[in-house]
């Protein structure tokens, strides 16, 4: 199952469906984009610069979420040229009727590279974008 990083933060930040998430993941092999390493510190770093989480809370989640990457319980595909190029036509595939983000059109790009199980996101443009390109997602 491929997870971006709206369902990735809920593994290891307590949000409010963060319980629904860890049901839906059982029993499949999680895989992101390298891209989730950026983004998930960034996340982070956010809910702390908001107060949502505390310092150590936000230093024992990234702890977990780099163990589960070096414990291969998250496998995070590499980033290159070719997912650049494909990540820009799913952007015209989509085009006009979502705006999709460049970072979400990575996501997708990387998703369509590996097709492991469905795409699971929170992103309502992310999802329209998939679900336009045929993908199979999580509801």
């Amino acid at each position: 199952m491929y997870l971006d990083t709206s369902v990735l933060v809920k593994r290891y930040v307590a949000e409010p469906d963060s319980d629904q998430v860890d049901d839906v993941v059982v029993g499949f092999t999680l895989v992101s984009s390298d891209l989730a390493m950026a983004e998930v510190w960034s996340a982070l770093l956010a809910k702390e610069r908001n107060k949502t989480l505390a310092p150590t809370a936000r230093a024992a989640a990234w702890t977990a979420f780099l163990a589960d990457v070096d414990e291969g319980v998250l496998r995070l595909i590499p980033l290159d040229g070719v997912m650049i190029r494909e990540a820009n036509e799913m952007m015209l595939r989509v085009h006009p009727q979502v705006p999709l983000r460049t970072l979400d059109a990575i996501h997708l790009a990387t998703y369509g590279s590996v097709i492991t199980g469905p795409i699971f996101t929170k992103d309502r443009r992310m999802l329209a974008a998939a679900k336009l390109l045929g993908f199979a997602t999580v509801e």
